[in-house]
């Protein structure tokens, strides 16, 4: 058995996906297009008024259609979220939410009647929702990536994908379990298909649609901090970044308020799935529908607010890319606050390194200030480097490597082929994705090591760095320099007689093809941008010491404006 030949489905797949991308990629630009209006519609639904007075409204909303009880969490809910300084995040994570159950619906609920009403539709159907049910989640980000680049967009069409089915599902369900005699009845009038599926089977399975909707409502939310990993936004970044840099207090946080949105979506989705009892008195004219009245008005005052705003944006957008590493968030924060100095408006989409690099070169975002060369990113930077524009070094004389301890007796890479028990015969590594890791494995095999490498975040190895030097025991991560860590704790790099790691690296300056024509300003600072090691790990430390990153970039800008002036004269 061990000799048949592997079937080669990945290379299958593989092909598949790139011919997709060369005859249909007019076809993945039109839903682009169609969906990011959408979201971005339904973000500035909820951003355009003040976000106390979203939460009256919506808090309102909730009482005309639930319970006061349900009210009241909703907007004590929105508060606390506001309050814990979240709403603008809160916001792309409903928009996202919420374009994804649309499409969902549109799409669902029509299949949902043709598996009810055709026994072969459902026999087809099935299999199809079993795979996108059981397929995990993550899986989706791949062909989304490679179909829609970055942003919420792709986000949207994972979350259609793992979160329709149960409307689908529940559809089928709801029509197929109405009464054959009242189907009978609807015969012996005479009615049509039509009149037969909208005027009895659809309103008597309406609490079982609604259940299906309910719970694609959730399982959307539930891709959240998934679709974050491919630049969505949202409150699922908000996890992400607490994850990577193991921020307990702030991951609580973002989880709470994504708790507080499930809950109020559910409750509100499971009202109106409730058949309401009449009023044993009938009133009349508006007195009988003034809670539906008072809902539209609502919703008009905030869609009014939302075109009004969305007429009213004028500044010009740049989108910035850069993987989750101490170094890249403090280059990224401060150029950041530098253009939005000189009046643009900029969008930061935390990725990993491949898919930052994917969405300079398709012109999902306009730059990055995170491209080690030439060792670290050798792979990616020669796959794309048609399609990039390399502005050069913003920092000089960076450094990779295995990095332990003074104290380890190993001052070599090949010393620990003798010495890896004592490291439990383990190096701890970041992400995945990383340049660094990747070379790690070849040093690995290299140096013929006896050891394992466990990737997990920038965060979590330097966290097991700190623990085991406190503790004086043998460690050895993947470094790179400058880092905070060299400050705060007596290292050194092993020596790399093979030179698997390269010589001293940089860290270049990437932007889009077109950047120049488009936004001269931009590119012209992004053009000018340099520091020193020295510059980045002030705003390093700051960001260590506590303060958030746009604090640490906001101190750093005030306190050097001499060299911001060469950046943006």
């Amino acid at each position: 058995m061990n000799n048949l030949p592997k079937i080669p489905l990945d290379r299958w797949i593989d092909a598949a996906v790139r011919w997709l991308q060369e005859h249909f990629s007019a076809l993945f630009d039109l839903i682009s297009s169609g969906i990011q209006p959408l979201v971005a519609f339904f973000q500035s639904l909820l951003t355009a008024l003040p976000p106390v007075l979203t939460a009256v409204l919506i808090a309102a909303l909730a009482l005309l259609v639930s319970r006061l009880s349900v009210s009241l969490f909703t907007l004590f809910g929105l508060l606390l979220i506001y309050n814990l300084g979240y709403w603008n995040e809160a916001a792309e994570t409903i928009s996202l939410v919420l374009t994804a159950t649309t499409i969902s619906v549109i799409i669902g609920v029509p299949l949902g009647i043709l598996a009810a009403r055709s026994r072969k539709a459902q026999n087809i159907i099935t299999p199809v929702l079993d795979f996108m049910q059981t397929m995990p989640a993550f899986v989706y980000l791949i062909p989304a990536v490679f179909f829609f680049a970055l942003g919420a967009v792709p986000g949207v069409i994972a979350s259609v994908i793992f979160a329709m089915p149960p409307t689908i599902r529940l559809t089928n369900l709801g029509i197929r379990q109405v009464a054959s005699d009242l189907i009978e009845a609807a015969d012996a009038f005479g009615s049509t298909s039509a009149q037969k599926l909208f005027k009895v089977q659809l309103p008597l399975a309406k609490s079982t649609i609604m259940a299906g909707i309910n719970q694609t409502i959730m399982l959307s939310l539930s891709m959240v901090v998934i679709a974050s990993m491919i630049g969505a936004g949202g409150l699922g970044t908000v996890v992400l970044q607490a994850i990577t840099r193991l921020e307990v207090g702030k991951g609580f946080e973002g989880g709470l308020s994504i708790v507080i949105i499930a809950i109020v979506l559910d409750r509100i989705t499971q009202s109106l799935a409730r058949d309401k009892k009449r009023e044993s008195i009938p009133k009349k004219g508006l007195k009988r529908h003034w809670k539906g009245i008072l809902a539209i008005l609502i919703i008009l005052a905030m869609v009014v607010a939302a075109f009004a705003q969305q007429k009213g944006t004028e500044k010009q957008t740049v989108t910035l890319t850069y993987v989750n590493w101490e170094s890249e968030v403090a280059s990224t924060y401060v150029l950041k606050h530098v253009l939005e100095d000189e009046g643009f408006q900029v969008e930061l989409k935390e990725v990993d390194a491949g898919p930052m690099f994917a969405a300079v070169a398709s012109g999902d975002a306009d730059g990055t200030t995170a491209a080690w060369l030439p060792a670290t990113h050798k792979d990616y930077m020669a796959e794309y480097k048609d399609q990039v524009v390399d502005l050069g070094p913003n920092l000089e004389g960076t450094k990779v490597g295995l990095v332990v301890p003074e104290y380890v007796k190993a001052d070599s890479i090949e010393d620990l082929k003798n010495q890896a028990e004592d490291f439990d015969n383990q190096i701890i590594g970041i992400e995945a994705g990383a340049g660094v890791v990747q070379l790690t494995e070849k040093a690995i095999e290299d140096y013929d090591l006896d050891m394992e490498l466990v990737t997990s975040s920038s965060a979590a190895m330097t966290a097991s760095l700190e623990k085991a030097y406190r503790a004086k025991k043998p460690v050895a991560v993947t470094g790179w320099k400058p880092h905070w860590k060299f400050a705060k704790m007596e290292l050194k790099f092993l020596e790399d007689p093979k030179k698997t790691y390269g010589e001293a690296e940089n860290i270049h300056t990437l932007v889009r093809k077109g950047l120049e024509e488009d936004n001269p300003k931009a590119y012209q600072i992004m053009d000018r941008f340099y520091w020193t090691s020295q510059d980045m790990e002030e705003v390093m430390l700051l960001i260590e010491e506590g303060k958030s990153p746009e604090e640490a970039a906001a101190e750093w800008v005030k306190n050097h404006p001499d060299k911001v002036e060469q950046w943006t004269k």
